[in-house]
């Protein structure tokens, strides 16, 4: 969401370039496969490692699929595209399948991309413990849950919003750190803005969200249309082999570092040095991709409430389904 228009013009370019789904089968007839439109968050990034390696291997063509991965003009529309059946599938965050239900929207998660938090405090001075935070000042960005993941942070830590001084910095998350317009920034993504400035040859201190007292949360998921779920069998169908494949990316991606990196590469414009980072970086937190847990979303359902992101309790059956996750996520 951070990306500027020029870097939707080169992604789209890179998107392009490797649109072609990995190996064919050769020789006879091969079987029609079946066509699934995929909208990402925002512009292809390491985040979607999985799905870059699924597809390069050919993981989707052994599917019967024939997956066409399309960027958003707008990083806030995934989610009501896929409600309108203007899209097979979105990529999208666990908070915002919450919100979504809160406006009625007909969409569930079905798959994680990546499991657990990305979203991090970062500062550049150490942090001893959060109680350090005391008298300094925090970047945010404005969105609600920055709010209410600081203010978790900070009753964990026994502050409160009265003892740092906060401010809104938009999206210019790194340029306020970088110039102390801020001691720390929260909303920076540990294995994109911590890399970044590691890179720069400073020593930042990182602590994902999850450690600041806010219930874990999948940060990245995949989700359907429930309505079509339940009505077009074909459809629940091709999801099922859709995270049967992505489940095969996973382990892919773990298994073969080498191949994760050349797949994010061959479909993004990460710069080499970058992406030699983050992808192993991002690879390291998919242990559990793509299963879901019930209970922890219960939990972070039950968060978002209690810290008023949500009018009332959204029930996590309503948002999330784990029928067609790989039996390996049931153990």
């Amino acid at each position: 969401m951070r990306g500027s228009l020029a870097l939707l013009c080169l992604a789209l370019a890179a998107l392009a370039a490797g649109c072609g789904g990995g190996s064919s089968s050769s020789g006879g007839t091969a079987a029609p496969r079946r066509a699934l439109d995929l909208m990402l968050d925002w512009t292809p990034n390491p985040d979607h490692v999985a799905i870059f390696v699924a597809r390069r291997k050919g993981y989707f063509d052994a599917a019967g699929l024939r997956v066409r991965v399309r960027v958003p003009a707008d990083p806030t529309t995934p989610l009501k595209l896929l409600a309108a059946g203007r899209t097979d599938l979105a990529v999208s965050y666990e908070p915002e399948l919450f919100f979504a239900a809160e406006k009625k929207l007909p969409v569930v998660a079905v798959a994680s991309i990546i499991p657990q938090p990305l979203d991090s405090l970062i500062s550049l001075r150490p942090l001893p413990s959060l109680r350090a935070l005391a008298g300094r000042s925090i970047g945010i960005t404005g969105v609600p849950t920055d709010d209410a993941f600081l203010a978790t942070i900070l009753g964990h830590a026994g502050l409160a919003a009265a003892d740092v001084t906060i401010v809104h910095v938009g999206y210019n998350l790194l340029p306020a750190l970088l110039s102390h317009k801020v001691d720390a920034i929260l909303g920076g993504y540990r294995n994109v803005e911590g890399i970044q400035l590691e890179q720069r040859g400073l020593r930042p201190t990182i602590l994902p969200v999850d450690q600041g007292g806010v219930p874990r949360y999948a940060e990245l998921v995949i989700a359907a249309n429930a309505n079509r779920l339940r009505r077009d069998r074909g459809y629940s169908d091709a999801t099922r082999r859709f995270v049967a494949a992505l489940a095969r990316g996973d382990r892919a991606a773990g298994a073969d570092p080498a191949a994760a990196l050349a797949a994010v590469r061959a479909s993004t414009d990460s710069t080499p040095s970058f992406s030699r980072r983050s992808v192993p970086a991002t690879v390291a937190l998919l242990n559990e991709a793509p299963c879901l847990h019930g209970r922890s979303w219960a939990a972070f359902g039950a968060w978002m409430a209690s810290r008023k992101l949500l009018a009332r309790p959204v029930p996590a059956a309503t948002v999330v389904t784990t029928a067609f996750l790989p039996p390996s996520c049931r153990r």
